[in-house]
């Protein structure tokens, strides 16, 4: 793995025990409100502000934790998404927010701006903040340009049969953006592990997809968080981004049968075009397409014996 630090383009403030890490081409034009806005993002939300130049939080994306959506006026109303770090599982009702690990968000920061450089479309990291509670503890906040006219995979799915207006113009436009989704998403993933880059929670809601009226399809590929860059991937690792990939779409299928019915839209043919293409992409892969799917029977075996016990 690579030593990560704050990249050159970036500038860094401090105020009392908060630390700002912030592009310098956003920085640059940044009111001096909309810097105190980001200096006070762990200390909860900044109040409304009406006046030029000022600064406002809105809207909501749902995940681990709420995500608000925060407007700057000195950056033309430019949105941008504030993503809060929390501790998941048993370890969140605990820890919640509060880490030991002060370099967290800069190593997402490194993977996202390799990323970026490799040519993967991925979220657009503008700002960190860095808040000292007491002695080792950290609270953090990740500003992101937002991806606009976007969808995560899960609500896309969720809602092919309505046809979101932002993404589809037809009840039957996702069936159709079906392949091309597919086809460019494994391009994705394979790019990525090309890089090096081994995602640490490669799953529906974490592939974006987004759609112009001429019908081409952009995927994103975001949350870096915990993700690592090595010198060289290794086979295991990219076996286990798919799989654990496939295994959300399963998960999901399982988890809202009420909604789809007999009519998931991904389908077992399409789940192997996937690997198809990512195969076909992956110069140095020497295994053949029946061992990948024999480790997605044995994965998910185990996994839906999981589900069952555990009521996930």
């Amino acid at each position: 793995m690579k030593k990560v630090e704050i990249p050159a383009y970036f500038s860094t403030l401090n105020k009392k025990k908060v630390t700002l890490y912030v592009k310098k081409e956003y920085g640059n034009r940044m009111s001096d409100q909309d810097i105190e806005t980001l200096f006070s993002l762990c200390k909860g939300s900044p109040p409304r502000s009406n006046h030029a130049n000022g600064s406002e939080l809105t809207g909501s994306y749902q995940g681990r934790t709420s995500c608000k959506t925060l407007l700057m006026e000195s950056l033309g109303n430019e949105s941008f998404v504030v993503r809060e770090y929390w501790h998941g599982g048993m370890i969140g009702k605990v820890f919640r927010d509060f880490f030991w690990d002060g370099m967290r968000p800069v190593r997402e920061l490194s993977v996202c701006e390799a990323a970026s450089r490799g040519g993967i479309k991925t979220t657009e990291i503008i700002a960190i903040v860095k808040d000292k509670i007491v002695g080792p503890l950290y609270k953090f906040r990740l500003v992101t340009k937002e991806i606009t006219e976007s969808i995560d995979l899960i609500e896309l799915l969720l809602h092919s049969g309505e046809s979101p207006r932002h993404l589809l113009s037809g009840e039957h436009r996702l069936l159709k953006q079906k392949r091309q989704i597919i086809n460019k998403l494994a391009k994705a993933v394979n790019d990525m592990h090309d890089l090096g880059i081994y995602h640490a929670d490669l799953h529906l809601k974490n592939i974006l997809v987004q759609s112009d009226e001429g019908g081409s399809v952009n995927v994103y590929i975001i949350d870096l968080d915990k993700s690592k860059q090595y010198e060289k991937i290794s086979f295991q690792r990219r076996m286990k981004n798919i799989m654990r990939l496939d295994r959300s779409v399963v998960k999901l299928r399982r988890k809202k049968r009420d909604v789809f019915g007999k009519k998931f839209p991904v389908s077992k043919t399409d789940r192997i075009r996937f690997l198809k293409k990512y195969i076909e992409l992956d110069s140095e892969s020497v295994k053949p397409l029946r061992y990948y799917l024999q480790s997605y029977n044995n994965t998910h075996a185990f996994h839906r014996l999981w589900w069952r016990v555990g009521g996930g």
